[in-house]
């Protein structure tokens, strides 16, 4: 007595799996059907006949008639005994036609091969593990109908004909969408190319975080999301938010963030990465390939919270020593600074500047004195209250200076500042030493005068 398994890939109306009893003449059928695409539900007939190749051959067995086969959401299992046949087990070919209620018998398009239980025919595969598949076998469908695996009746994937695919509880992808993903409780995809990773057992959240587009990539967590790790900041479990831990792989312990344009790894390539140090810092760097294989990147800016309860930003690469800082070099900022107490700090030291030339404070002093001051508001925000002084404009014609006339450099109207006091004091200098000269020249008139009127009365007393 030998078992034997048919197996049946039954194009899009039926797909039908068989395992064998203990006789070696009757079989169990294990199969799906589908009517007009839908899982059917119902009695149907099925005509079952054995050939001896997959197209044209000779009859071995049959046709044998099932009738009233119980069918309930696309499953049915049915016996069925074609007689000694096993030494012809590894040549039948089965071919399976169905009906409905008064119709007539359709035959499916393709026959499907027979084989002994624990071997694989041509396309097939078993449930028990599969050796030596020819070239071409796959586990699926070659029709528009879906593959579905269910565990307690409940599908828990699906692969579509346009190439999405659902897994743990999928939403059903609308009409048209294709290639797309939803992964978790209750994730859903309602475009193509869009994948939806989480979801929740919550009927509001769990429903309701869907893509909006075609080719978004949604993530629905309501208890956050960890990078390398499963915890907050705070070593308890994540809550809401996105924390990103550090990662071996990554240089100093950091954990890191890349924004990239162009080609990775090629000349061209730009971006940002934000990284945050495990001392502390918080960084936001430029990134560029000057060549392929090369990578740089220089710091923009360096964010450190401070023990006083304030933050500490540094701009083109300086360290965040001060409320903020500016740069270290004549290029970047020169190490400008607000310091704590809120006083802003010009770099201004001598080994900063190059191309000194003199100037002529009492000109200075001049132009300053015709430049046009008045009260006014900026635009759309009197909140921010009055203000006085000149126009960029009339600024950069009077002086000069800059390098953009809709602005007016702090250290540009200081040092306009410094100049026309200058110009001021030569100006009095020069004024009180004319003063001085006509003042000695009226005293020296003065002191002739009273010696000639001593004289007078001398003389007027002998």
């Amino acid at each position: 007595m030998q078992s034997h398994m048919l197996r049946a890939a039954l194009a899009a109306a039926i797909g039908l799996g068989i395992a064998s009893t203990a006789s070696a003449q009757t079989f169990t059928y294990h199969g799906q059907l589908q009517d007009a695409g839908k899982a059917a539900n119902g009695s149907y007939d099925l005509q079952l006949t054995l050939y001896s190749a997959a197209q044209g051959g000779r009859e071995i067995a049959g046709p044998i008639t099932l009738y009233g086969v119980p069918v309930k959401d696309g499953n049915f299992v049915s016996e069925v005994n074609f007689g000694p046949i096993a030494p012809l087990v590894d040549k039948a070919w089965l071919e399976v036609s169905v009906k409905a209620g008064g119709g007539q018998f359709v035959k499916l398009d393709n026959r499907s091969p027979v084989a002994p239980e624990g071997t694989a025919c041509p396309g097939s595969w078993t449930l028990d593990g599969n050796a030596g598949n020819p070239p071409g076998s796959y586990l699926g469908t070659a029709d528009s109908s879906a593959v579905v695996i269910r565990a307690n009746n409940q599908n828990g994937a699906l692969v579509y004909p346009g190439g999405n695919v659902g897994l743990a509880f999928p939403y059903g992808p609308a009409t048209g969408v294709q290639y797309s993903t939803a992964i978790g409780y209750n994730a859903g995809t309602m475009f193509s190319g869009s994948t939806v990773i989480g979801g929740s057992s919550d009927a509001t959240f769990g429903t309701t975080v869907r893509d909006t587009a075609t080719n978004q990539v949604v993530i629905a967590a309501e208890h956050g999301v960890g990078i390398n790790t499963g915890k907050a900041a705070n070593g308890n479990a994540l809550m809401d938010e996105l924390t990103i831990a550090p990662s071996a792989g990554l240089p100093a312990g950091n954990a890191d963030i890349s924004l990239i344009t162009g080609t990775p790894g090629a000349s061209g390539y730009h971006g940002f990465n934000i990284n945050a140090e495990p001392v502390g810092y918080l960084n936001i760097a430029g990134l560029y390939s000057p060549s392929a294989g090369s990578l740089n990147y220089g710091n923009i800016l360096r964010v450190n919270y401070s023990s006083a309860g304030y933050a500490l930003f540094g701009f083109n690469g300086a360290s965040a020593t001060s409320p903020i800082h500016v740069g270290t070099t004549t290029s970047n900022g020169n190490g400008a600074y607000l310091s704590s107490t809120g006083v802003w700090t010009n770099a201004s030291s001598r080994t900063f500047k190059d191309s000194f030339a003199a100037i002529d404070p009492v000109a200075v002093l001049e132009k300053l004195v015709a430049l046009p001051v008045k009260t006014w508001y900026y635009k759309g925000n009197r909140g921010d209250g009055q203000h006085m002084g000149p126009v960029a404009e009339d600024f950069a014609a009077a002086f000069g200076l800059g390098s953009n006339e809709k602005y007016i450099g702090s250290v540009d109207e200081s040092g306009v500042a410094f100049a026309a006091i200058q110009g001021l004091n030569r100006k009095f200098a020069s004024e009180n030493a004319d003063l001085k000269a006509r003042n000695a020249a009226l005293q020296e008139r003065v002191d002739q005068l009273a010696t000639r009127l001593a004289k007078l009365e001398a003389q007027r007393g002998e």
